[in-house]
């Protein structure tokens, strides 16, 4: 009976323990010690977010050392099922990735020539190397026009998930930035 109360009160008392409820997302830096990348202030719109379509974001964080290829990144992307998080498989580099080269993986903005012009309006690099410096972006609209692997079509219609992203030391293994969000998609 007590752990019915508790599941019925908790989320009506907002965010979860350790998160940070903006209105849209539910978020936190879950990194420890010395990250390269620590976030302060971060933020998705509108909610439920409806892809494809055009999504708001916002955050203030700090890079603290050069970042390279001396880092691995782990992304966990969960869909919730009948009440359970449920891991999405890693199709065509989205998903749970394993990423042991991602400044490989962000060269495709070097491909296109550029980085989004809501990043480079800023000053804010999308591309390796990554310098120590303060990251700011004010509320800045993206558009996602489409859609095209069927897969992804189907995951990622209304629902509620759940995002964390890990960079890791080639080297030691050990946590040097983390952030995990949680929040609904609308088709």
């Amino acid at each position: 009976m007590l752990l019915l109360v508790v599941a019925l009160i908790v989320p009506a008392l907002g965010a979860r323990p350790g998160f940070t409820d903006t209105g849209t997302i539910e978020w936190r830096d879950c990194g420890v010690g010395d990250s390269l990348v620590s976030v302060k202030q971060f933020d998705i719109s509108p909610t439920p977010l409806k892809l494809p379509g055009d999504i708001t974001v916002s955050f203030d964080g700090t890079i603290s050392h050069d970042i390279a290829d001396q880092i691995t990144l782990d992304v966990l992307m969960e869909k919730k099922l009948l009440g359970t998080f449920i891991r999405a498989p890693c199709q065509g580099n989205v998903g749970t990735c394993h990423y042991t080269d991602p400044c490989h993986f962000l060269n495709t903005f070097k491909q296109l020539g550029t980085c989004p012009p809501q990043l480079t309006a800023k000053s804010l690099p999308c591309t390796c190397l990554f310098r120590p410096m303060k990251l700011h972006l004010p509320p800045s609209t993206f558009t996602v026009t489409c859609i095209n692997n069927v897969f992804w079509k189907t995951v990622l219609n209304d629902g509620e998930f759940h995002v964390k992203i890990t960079m890791n030391d080639k080297r030691t293994n050990q946590l040097r930035g983390c952030v995990e969000i949680y929040l609904v998609i609308d088709e």
